[in-house]
């Protein structure tokens, strides 16, 4: 029977008993166990040892109590993707760290591209490529940053596998993005666009919030500029009170025009969320990791 990545034999030494306690919190991580000696059997050690274990890791902040595994903390002990952006990791051999990244930005591209042709067709403009004839490129791409973290994950120990997670939520964030487009571009070309007034005036302005927010998104992701972070939660709070207030709004209209208003905000609205959360995936990694990360080996 194969070993599980957390039950690879030990060592003696300081290394073994540091292998050992990462293979306790992979053990944790991974299975939930409900009691101690469920735990010890897993990783293959005595309940007595597993106990001395756990103690420092609660100590450190890296296990909680009932077998909780405090993911702040696991980040602090992984290595950083930080070193994705400069020239010694690009030199690295065999470094899967800019071609994740590489593959990311070429995804962000496309679907932001989405995003715009579908802002140009509520607007009423003609965008030089619609937002579904963008959709087959989007899902190609995303195809590839999958695969390339899929590679990365099965040939990649536990913790760093959870940082290439990350990224594949991520990248999943942006199809998603691309996807909200293509919904919005759908429903807009169904109906003819609505005249000029307040509603639409302030769609549009939530519209110019998501390519701010995407923006700072990108800056944390791809340049690791983290001070962005607040900013991008600050603009997210105002769309957030701009979204509330438009709801009221469209209330007055008829309706068959309240329900493609209230359609467009909505998918609008999601999509700002997504590009939201996928920057706190990237605060994450930028910050929570030291300046080492695996993904740079």
């Amino acid at each position: 029977m194969s070993r599980q990545p957390w039950q690879r034999p030990l060592a003696s030494t300081q290394q073994g008993r540091d292998a050992t306690r990462a293979q306790v919190v992979e053990a944790i991580d991974r299975i939930a166990p409900e009691t101690k000696g469920e735990l010890a059997e897993t990783v293959g050690i005595s309940k007595q040892y597993l106990s001395e274990l756990l103690q420092g890791l609660k100590s450190e902040g890296i296990v909680r109590k009932g077998y909780v595994v405090n993911d702040a903390a696991v980040y602090s002990e992984t290595p950083s993707i930080s070193r994705l952006h400069g020239e010694e990791a690009g030199e690295a051999v065999g470094d899967r760290g800019p071609t994740v990244l590489a593959l990311l930005e070429r995804l962000e591209a496309v679907t932001t591209s989405q995003y715009e042709a579908a802002r140009t067709a509520f607007e009423g403009g003609e965008p030089e490529q619609s937002a579904d004839t963008l959709e087959s490129l989007a899902n190609e791409r995303y195809s590839a940053v999958i695969s390339e973290l899929k590679s990365y994950t099965l040939t990649t120990d536990w913790p760093g596998n959870r940082v290439a997670a990350d990224l594949a939520t991520v990248a999943t964030n942006l199809e998603i993005v691309g996807d909200r487009a293509c919904f919005i571009a759908d429903v807009v070309a169904e109906r003819p666009a609505p005249g000029a007034g307040v509603i639409t005036d302030r769609l549009e302005e939530i519209f110019a919030a998501g390519d701010r927010i995407n923006d700072l998104f990108t800056a944390v992701l791809f340049d690791a500029d983290t001070s962005a972070y607040p900013e991008l939660r600050s603009e997210e709070a105002t769309v957030h009170r701009d979204l509330d207030e438009l709801f009221e709004l469209v209330t007055a209209y008829d309706m068959d025009l309240f329900g493609y208003l209230v359609t467009v905000t909505r998918a609008l609205e999601r999509a700002i969320y997504y590009w939201a959360d996928a920057a706190e995936l990237a605060v994450q990694l930028q910050t929570g990791v030291g300046p080492d990360h695996a993904l740079t080996w």
